[in-house]
């Protein structure tokens, strides 16, 4: 069963402090995925598709790319939560 996302999600992610990270993005079923990500080996049933960057070496080139990506929504009015954090991956 899957609950009825209306909008992304956006979250930056790392597993060992803060020299690599990568975007997470959280997609309900439709929404466009802008460019540079892939859908995660780790999905959970009850939500949307979590796709996911590449890691990204340095906080300040991944604040670039979730920026860019919060835009690609943006532009096209579709809703989002951008959430300024960094988050353990999904296991």
């Amino acid at each position: 069963m899957w609950f009825d996302m209306t909008h992304c999600e956006l979250w930056l992610e790392s597993a060992d402090g803060v020299k690599q990270l990568r975007v997470a993005l959280l997609a309900p079923e439709g929404f466009e995925i802008p460019e540079g990500f892939m859908e995660s080996e780790i999905q959970r049933e009850s939500i949307g598709t979590l796709y996911v960057s590449i890691w990204i070496d340095g906080i300040v080139s991944a604040k670039k790319f979730i920026d860019k990506a919060a835009q690609f929504y943006s532009d096209r009015g579709l809703k989002f939560l951008y959430f300024r954090e960094i988050r353990k991956p999904w296991t």
